[in-house]
């Protein structure tokens, strides 16, 4: 909890992992329940805990997931009095299994497949070893253990690790809606500030959210970096700083904050994918409604600026640290030039 608590000061948590708290918790007594389980009905050094920084990775960052996993085996170690060696041997387990985390948040099955296969490998060889230092003695059932040991921590990852990821999605979706609700209240306060400024919010939010569903990027958090881009003017000069100010006290996620933080490429160019969508569209609208309707009435004109204005940007390197692809930027370039920015 401490850790938690420093880390949201420091604002370093990876927050989509951590708007809920129910979500948190539902984690927590998962890792309580295998802990509990495994120590009732495993065999001395054949419970599969090394899932334990696995399964914590679904809230958790890694240091979070090490310590939380540490936690659980030495309280359990000291409820059932385990021998120095069963404790080394979870210990082990622990660190193997939180090394293993990162593949398993890879998004290439093959990946994940490897993952597996090194979970089954340690988790067996983990178990064989450690029972061997303490008992001096190997037979083939202790081989069969093992082998169970590390088919059961395959299947806990197998089953728990998708529904989890899941959970986490819709959270996000979630989380990203609520902030775009009419009825929230700093929607209300850009709305009574300025109306035009509520306009635009809402128009680029719109057009950020359409260009990440065409490039497979996060669309909720597009939409929601996008309405809340220049949440500064509210409160004027500085405006990043106080769009800062204003999203944290409203507990904002972090990686909505990033994008607020990068407004107008003014203090960091964009970083994410998301960033450099709503820089675009940002820059393109806000030229556009620059000159009248009159002046937009063609869709050459509007062509005409639009891809001038995107194309300035490319050129001076806004987003060459946003992981844009070429293609991307061109997929997105085309369909704000086919829009129709005014209506």
């Amino acid at each position: 909890m401490l850790l938690i608590i420093r880390r949201r000061l420091e604002n370093k948590l990876p927050e989509f992992n951590y708007i809920s708290y129910s979500k948190i918790a539902i984690v927590v007594l998962i890792d309580w329940a295998i802990t509990i389980a495994c120590s009732v009905f495993a065999p001395d050094f054949f419970a599969p805990l090394i899932v334990l920084p696995i399964v914590a990775s679904a809230v958790f960052d890694d240091s979070l997931s090490n310590v939380f996993s540490l936690y659980l085996v030495i309280i359990t170690s000291l409820c059932y009095d385990y021998s120095i060696y069963m404790v080394l041997c979870y210990i082990t387990m622990i660190l193997f299994g939180n090394l293993l985390t990162g593949f398993f948040r890879r998004t290439e099955n093959i990946q994940k497949l490897y993952a597996l296969i090194m979970l089954f490998a340690i988790n067996t060889m983990v178990s064989v070893i450690f029972y061997y230092f303490n008992y001096i003695e190997l037979n083939l059932s202790i081989l069969v253990y093992g082998i169970v040991s590390g088919l059961l921590a395959c299947l806990i990852t197998i089953c728990t690790l998708p529904a989890l990821g899941l959970m986490v999605e819709k959270e996000q979706v979630i989380v990203y809606d609520a902030f775009l609700d009419p009825d929230f209240s700093l929607c209300n306060e850009i709305r009574k500030f300025s109306y035009i400024e509520y306009q635009h919010a809402k128009r680029i939010s719109a057009l950020s959210r359409k260009c990440a569903k065409a490039i497979n990027a996060n669309e909720g958090l597009a939409a929601c970096g996008a309405f809340y881009y220049r949440l500064g003017k509210i409160e004027g000069e500085p405006m990043i700083d106080n769009a800062i100010r204003i999203a944290n006290n409203h507990c904002f996620p972090n990686d909505v904050i990033q994008i607020i933080s990068e407004y107008g490429g003014i203090v960091s160019l964009p970083s994410t994918k998301e960033s450099a969508i709503v820089h675009m569209v940002d820059s393109v609208v806000t030229k556009v409604e620059l000159f009248d309707s009159d002046s937009m009435s063609s869709s050459w004109n509007q062509n005409m600026v639009i891809y001038q204005t995107i194309n300035e940007l490319s050129q001076k390197g806004f987003y060459d640290n946003s992981g844009l692809t070429m293609n991307q930027f061109l997929v997105i370039r085309e369909i704000l030039a086919n829009e129709d920015i005014l209506a």
